[in-house]
């Protein structure tokens, strides 16, 4: 056998794992399928980080031969930005012998995608049986998954989370507490009167209070309290705390939600905002290793069995099976699916409750691998046990907080398209009468202020209504229940109709208001709803009178596409920051600095055209430069119908 530099050279000397035939007839064997059959990737490396081994479990994770990269440094096929830290970690780990850690870093599958692993390495360069960095490796692409996707809902459903460790001066609050005050996550106070800068002079003695009995009674508390947002104003924050007890039982640190009840503390008629735990524990449970025979008992059970269930490996013992230890509820499931395993799989996977020693059940994910001869009679089984209780409580709190979220955004859609007419039938009145009382249609008024302020009355009721109609169309089609009409439509005429609207107003803000439709879009016909696509253009139209400066000049064009037409507006007004555009077609949204302006909307104007152009099956673009104005383009598809165009003429 060729030797590297400076290696050693005899028997005794050598690692068992480097010496072809060396494994004991029982025990060598035995652990060789421990090796080859476990279900993480098992890794050696040198102090250089250089793969002297890679387990097959290669294969079945991230599709690869393991043989083939021995030799080659590991950092090689990590992640590019990934690489430096674990390359720095691995330098660490080979200057601490028996020193243990663990790491999380990218690696390929054979299919092209990148894979996220979760590795925990340990020192065994002194170990003269190993003489190597052991390092084992799982697939945690969809625990990381589960953990972007509660990021997600922390922001969509507008709570927060914070953790106040005992001794600490402050809490340390989730990006989504920062979120519903407006503020930034560095604003957030640190010190310790966090509580006189962030919370009304009234609450925070209160608020204080509450917490202080939870840290003292191990018991949940619930508060609400008026928090300082960014703009200058409270906000009511209702708070959810619980005291969260360390390894001695000895309460450590205070756990609490937040969530803004503003709205419904001050009108009495705000939707419930969805209540999530948020809780990210990175898994620290030590695998349990175990080595079944044919009949279902024991052969082997590692030590680690002690910490993750309490049990001794004596406990198990020449057991055949452990179905006494099984939840009654997951024991038929995990029976079938164990049998199937035997059968005819090769490795079989499953999560289910354990009764822990103490008597309670531990959530536990079991990864098994059949052993079978040439003839392919199962002759061992090898497996790896992890704890998943923080994983699975994480997944259930994620589910139910989508599902309240989701329940919540619901009922607020439902209910503003239920109130359309009752909403919009006294505004028609005011509006109505109003207009009667400016033109005196029955008389004089008698005072020319009469005339004035009917006039006032008249355009404000026309502008609520306004407002009312898009908020109603915007939670129509959250709710669903938006449907079109669609009937063929000129381009030219939808456009001139528009413009009539809009020309007015364009002139008495000083501005020029064209058009460039090519000949293509002029004569073509689109199958569309006509009303929906009047308010895309008038939305579009009336956004670019109000942010563009006397003297401006807005340009409203078509032009025919392979499936459709492109319509666009394009004025010489403010223009619009690059990283405020992808905010601007979300509901209620706005960018504008000057106060006067952004009084003047709601911010649902690009959503209505977002959502409506989604509606005919089209999209959205915004381009804009600051300083040189502003370029929206939408997409509606054609949606040539023969039959009925054909009934159209």
């Amino acid at each position: 056998m060729a030797h590297r530099k400076g290696a050693r050279t005899n028997d005794e000397a050598t690692p068992a794992w480097r010496l072809e035939g060396a494994f004991a007839p029982d025990g060598g064997k035995f652990y060789r399928a421990l090796v080859e059959n476990a279900g993480d990737i098992l890794t050696l490396l040198d102090r250089d980080g250089t793969i002297l081994y890679q387990s097959p479990a290669m294969r079945e994770v991230l599709g690869y031969d393991g043989a083939a990269f021995i030799g080659t440094p590991v950092c090689d096929g990590v992640h590019p930005e990934d690489r430096e830290r674990v390359r720095a970690r691995i330098l660490e780990c080979a200057q601490k012998p028996e020193w243990i850690s663990m790491e999380t870093f990218r690696l390929p599958h054979l299919d092209g995608s990148w894979r996220w692993m979760e590795a925990r390495a340990k020192n065994l360069l002194n170990d003269p049986d190993v003489g190597a960095i052991l390092c084992v490796s799982r697939d945690v692409t969809e625990a990381r998954r589960l953990e972007h996707q509660l990021q997600q809902a922390e922001r969509l459903a507008r709570f927060g989370y914070w953790r106040w460790v005992k001794g600490e001066p402050a809490p340390i609050w989730s990006e989504g507490v920062s979120k519903i005050l407006d503020r930034s996550p560095r604003d957030m106070p640190r010190g310790g009167d966090w509580y006189r800068e962030l919370i009304h002079p009234d609450d925070h003695d209160i608020l204080l209070s509450k917490f202080l009995d939870a840290f003292d009674s191990n018991e949940q508390v619930t508060s609400v309290a008026r928090f300082l947002a960014g703009d200058g104003t409270f906000r009511y924050i209702k708070t959810h705390a619980y005291a969260e007890a360390d390894a001695r039982h000895e309460v450590g640190a205070l756990v609490g939600l937040a969530e803004d009840v503003t709205e419904e503390m001050r009108a009495q008629e705000a939707m419930k905002v969805s209540e999530a735990k948020y809780r990210l524990l990175a898994e620290q449970a030590t695998d349990i290793i175990h080595h079944i025979a044919p009949d279902s008992s024991m052969i082997y059970l590692s030590p680690s069995v002690k910490v993750v269930l309490g049990y001794t490996p004596e406990d198990f013992a020449g057991q055949k099976g452990a179905g006494a230890f099984v939840h009654p509820d997951d024991l038929a499931r995990l029976s079938a699916g164990y049998r199937d395993f035997v059968l005819s799989r090769a490795m079989l996977r499953f999560e289910y409750r354990f009764r822990h020693k103490n008597g309670h059940y531990v959530w536990l994910e079991t990864t098994m691998r059949a052993v079978r001869d040439e003839a392919g009679k199962l002759t061992e089984i090898v497996g790896i046990t992890r704890d998943t209780s923080e994983r699975k409580k994480h997944e259930i709190e994620m589910m139910e907080a989508r599902e309240r979220a989701e329940a919540a955004s619901r009922t607020k859609s439902r209910f503003l398209a239920n109130m359309s007419h009752e909403l919009r039938t006294p505004l028609n009145a005011i509006i109505g009468f109003s207009e009667m009382l400016k033109l005196e249609m029955f008389g004089k008024l008698g005072h020319a202020r009469y005339v004035e302020y009917a006039q006032l009355i008249n355009e404000s009721g026309g502008l609520l209504l306004d407002l009312i109609s898009d908020i109603l169309d915007m939670s129509k089609i959250e709710a669903g229940k938006y449907e079109l009409h669609r009937e063929p439509i000129n381009v030219s005429e939808a456009i001139g109709s528009a413009l009539k609207l809009m020309y007015g107003r364009a002139e008495e803000s000083g501005l020029a208001l064209t058009t460039a439709i090519c000949t293509g879009a002029a004569s073509t016909v689109i199958f569309a709803d006509e009303r929906a696509l009047k308010q895309i253009l008038l939305n579009l139209l009336s956004n670019a009178v109000k942010f563009t400066q006397p003297g401006g000049r807005i340009i409203v064009g078509a032009d025919a596409t392979g499936s459709g037409i492109r319509f666009r507006v394009t004025d010489t007004g403010r223009g619009i920051p690059k990283e405020q555009i992808p905010r601007l077609a979300q509901p209620f949204e706005q960018v504008s600095t000057d106060a006067e302006l952004a009084k003047q909307g709601t911010g649902l104007g690009l959503a209505l055209v977002r959502s409506l152009a989604e509606l005919h099956g089209g999209s959205i673009r915004i381009e804009s430069e600051v300083g040189r104005g502003t370029t929206v383009t939408v997409d509606i598809p054609t949606n040539e119908t023969p039959a009925l165009f054909q009934a159209a003429k």
